[in-house]
């Protein structure tokens, strides 16, 4: 997975280009195409690039969902790394959510650090 900002970058460049590509090449060839880089942005799932990885599965699946169901039918072996992938970034969202939870919780006090000397129950 890309790791410097450079990598990034030339990562993201790809990935456009591929885009381009993929919508000017022809209809039987979509599937080709599909496959030449569906398996890796199933790789880069869950490093710097997790959320661009996953725009742009989500493009091809809702762009060309014939062609992905038909190459999931021929690698379920794909399928299960994306389903993997999937799962293993959403239990890292909910468990980096519970820990910003808990820390906000324990940074939360609810009695007061400031002991007073006068008693201020009677005050009206």
């Amino acid at each position: 997975p890309p790791a410097t900002e450079e990598e990034v970058t030339m990562f993201t460049e790809i990935v456009s280009v591929h885009r381009i590509l993929l919508a000017n090449c022809l209809p039987n060839t979509h599937i080709h195409m599909i496959r030449l880089v569906a398996p890796t942005l199933i790789v880069v799932l869950g490093s710097v690039v997790h959320a661009s990885s996953l725009s742009e599965i989500t493009f091809i699946t809702q762009s060309y969902p014939a062609d992905v169901k038909e190459m999931f039918a021929s690698d379920p072996h794909l399928k299960q790394q994306l389903e993997a992938a999937i799962r293993a970034s959403a239990a890292k969202s909910l468990s980096q959510a519970a820990q910003s939870r808990s820390a906000f919780n324990s940074n939360v006090s609810t009695a007061p650090k400031i002991a007073l000397k006068m008693d201020f129950s009677n005050f009206k």
